[in-house]
C-alpha cells in the first residue's frame, strides 16, 4: 500500500518513478508544441511512497504557451481547474513537480532555477523533468529529474545574496547548484503491447541510420552554446574584477585616513584635547563612503555548470563518433 507523505514527513527521495503514460504525454508535447526549439512546459501530478522513499509519477498535463506573455491568474486558474478535474475522476491530483524540454542541456539559467525552487519550497520532495527531444531523436530517450541541492536550498530560502564571501564560507562550488535523482520508467503490458504496435506502423525508410559519421549539426549547436556562455562568463568576471578594484580602491583610501586621523590623535592627546573618533564605521560616514553592491555570484555559477554540461555533451558526442570511425574503417578494410 503506498501512502502520502504530509508535509515535513519525508525528508529526501531517493528514486522518481515515471508512468509510461507520462513519458509519452512529455514527447507528444514536444512534438506538438516544441517545433523551432521552442521550450515546452507542463506540470506533473502523482504521490510520494513514503516506506521506499519514492516519488511515483503517475500523470502529467501540459502548459500550453501562447504567442503573448503568460498571465500568471489565468495559468493558476487552468491548474486548478485541471486538478479538480482529476481530483472528480478519482485520480491523482497532488502536484508534486513539473516538467521542461532542453536541447543539448541549454536549460541550466537562472530563470529555470527559480520556476523550480517556487516548486521545491513549498513542497521538499518536488522534482523537475527534463527531457532533450534533440538527443532521443538520435536514438538515445533522454529524460532526467533533477531538484535543487540542500547545499544552496537554505541560502535561497534566506533570500542570502551570493556574494563571494558567502560562497567560500560555505564552500559551495558550481556543481553543487542541482541534484540528478535516479529515474526508472514503469511499464504496463499495455504500454509494451503499445509499442509494439507503434514500432510496426513505423515507415522502415523514416528510420534514423544510427550508425552515420555525420555529428556536425551536434558539435556546431554545442560549440555555439559553449562560445556564448564563455562570453556570458567573461563578463561576469569582468564585473567581479572590476568590484575587487573598488574595493581596494576604498580599503586603501580608508586606511590613509585613519592613518592621518590617528597621527592627529596622538597630537590632541598631547596637547590634553579630546581624541576625533577612527574607527572605520565614523570614518566611512565622515569620507562619505557607501558600501558598494557585490556581484551576484549565483548568475555565474549558473553559466558555470551550464559550461560544464555542453564540455559532458562534447566529450560524450567526439567518443561516440571517433567510436564509429574506427568501426567504418575496420568495415571498409575487411571489404
Amino acid at each position: 500500500c503506498v501512502k502520502m507523505a504530509a508535509k515535513g514527513e519525508i525528508d529526501r527521495i531517493d528514486l522518481v518513478q515515471v508512468d509510461f503514460n507520462v513519458v509519452l504525454k512529455i514527447i507528444k508535447h514536444c512534438e506538438e508544441e516544441g517545433s523551432s526549439l521552442e521550450l515546452v512546459t507542463g506540470h506533473l501530478v502523482g504521490l510520494v511512497d513514503i516506506e521506499n522513499r519514492t516519488l511515483e509519477v503517475t500523470n502529467s498535463f501540459p502548459l500550453h504557451s501562447s504567442d503573448g506573455e503568460v498571465d500568471e491568474q489565468e495559468a493558476q486558474k487552468y491548474v486548478t481547474e485541471i486538478l479538480k478535474k482529476f481530483r472528480s475522476i478519482n485520480v491523482d491530483y497532488h502536484q508534486i513537480g513539473w516538467y521542461q524540454s532542453t536541447h543539448l542541456s541549454s536549460h541550466i539559467n537562472k530563470n529555470f532555477l527559480e520556476n523550480h525552487f517556487s516548486y521545491q519550497y513549498p513542497s521538499e520532495e518536488a522534482v523537475v523533468l527534463v527531457y532533450d527531444p534533440l538527443a532521443t531523436s538520435r536514438g538515445m530517450l533522454s529524460i532526467k529529474a533533477y531538484r535543487i541541492s540542500d547545499v544552496l536550498m537554505q541560502p535561497l530560502k534566506n533570500e542570502t545574496n551570493f556574494s563571494p564571501e558567502m560562497l567560500q564560507h560555505n564552500n559551495i562550488e558550481h556543481t553543487d547548484l542541482f541534484e540528478e535523482i535516479p529515474l526508472v520508467i514503469k511499464t504496463s503490458k499495455l504500454g509494451t503491447a503499445l509499442l509494439c504496435e507503434l514500432e510496426g506502423k513505423a515507415n522502415s525508410f523514416e528510420k534514423h541510420e544510427f550508425l552515420s559519421l555525420a555529428t556536425s549539426n551536434v558539435l556546431q549547436w554545442n560549440l555555439k552554446m559553449l562560445m556564448t556562455g564563455v562570453d556570458n562568463l567573461y563578463q561576469d568576471t569582468a564585473r567581479l574584477v572590476q568590484y575587487e578594484k573598488k574595493q581596494s580602491s576604498l580599503r586603501q583610501q580608508r586606511q590613509q585616513f585613519i592613518q592621518r586621523r590617528r597621527e592627529e590623535n596622538q597630537k590632541r592627546i598631547a596637547k590634553g584635547e579630546e581624541p576625533l573618533p577612527d574607527a572605520e564605521e565614523a570614518v566611512d560616514k565622515e569620507l562619505n563612503i557607501k558600501p558598494i553592491q557585490h556581484p551576484n555570484r549565483l548568475d555565474s555559477f549558473l553559466v558555470m555548470d551550464q559550461l560544464d554540461a555542453f564540455c559532458q555533451q562534447l566529450e560524450k558526442t567526439a567518443s561516440q563518433g571517433i567510436g564509429k570511425m574506427y568501426l567504418a574503417d575496420c568495415l571498409q578494410q575487411n571489404t
